[in-house]
């Protein structure tokens, strides 16, 4: 009589072992997938505020008058965020509502019943919500660590501890900053920050920006860190 062959349950080592590897696989792209995208977010904000600050200053140049650089706003829909430029006879309140250059990029709106940036994975830091910047750069290199941040004579040192220099306030509040239409210089410091973001919220370790500006200087100064996702080693540098 022959037997019945028996049926086996459960599975060997070797293909718990590939189960294994497939996940861990997939879990890499993931993280390498996030990373990809907050770090194209990041510079592409990076990018955006230059070019504007950067019109600024060429419209100083080309007119030879004074020129404000306003902001205004907050992440949301009834309050977009908001910079842009223009003569500086004109209030702060004017500029913002028809500035000769108005930045799209941040600003929010409404699809279905949340809401949708259209950069959904970067965000400039606000001094609302100033803790993104701590939470984004953790694990990150320090960057009042490296130069030029560390030169007293470069004049750069205390820089980002003074929040009444972050260029975007947040909230309600009009901030703006002059560029001089006889000197094209920046007349005040100021400081903005980006960080890269995940549902909303900023990834710890993730991509992120700086963008600064010294008082009696023309230059934009613009640093990146590609954060430590994905095997990267969260140093800065400038771009």
């Amino acid at each position: 009589m022959r037997r019945k062959p028996t049926s086996r349950h459960g599975f060997s080592l070797a293909e718990l072992l590939v189960v294994l590897v497939i996940a861990g696989v997939l879990a890499a792209v993931g993280v390498s997938m996030i990373g990809n995208r907050g770090s194209a977010a990041t510079r592409a904000v990076l990018d955006e505020l230059e070019g504007t600050l950067a019109g600024a200053h060429q419209f100083a140049v080309a007119t030879g008058s004074d020129v404000l650089v306003a902001t205004h706003g907050e992440w949301s829909a009834t309050n977009p965020l908001i910079l842009a430029y223009d003569n500086a006879t004109l209030s702060a309140a004017t500029i913002i509502s028809n500035g000769r250059t108005r930045s799209e990029s941040f600003r929010v709106a409404v699809v279905g019943q949340g809401l949708q940036r259209e950069h959904m994975h970067a965000g400039i830091v606000t001094n609302a919500n100033a803790a993104w910047w701590t939470t984004a750069t953790a694990g990150l290199e320090d960057i009042t660590t490296v130069l030029p941040f560390t030169d007293s004579a470069l004049g750069f040192q205390n820089i980002l501890s003074d929040a009444t220099k972050n260029l975007f306030q947040g909230g309600s509040t009009d901030n703006s900053i002059r560029i001089s239409g006889t000197n094209k210089r920046f007349t005040s410091t100021f400081w903005i920050q980006i960080v890269s973001l995940r549902n909303g919220q900023p990834i710890p370790g993730g991509p992120v920006g700086l963008v600064v500006g010294q008082a009696n200087g023309g230059t934009i100064y613009k640093f990146y860190n590609p954060g430590v996702m994905g095997g990267g080693q969260g140093k800065w540098r400038r771009i």
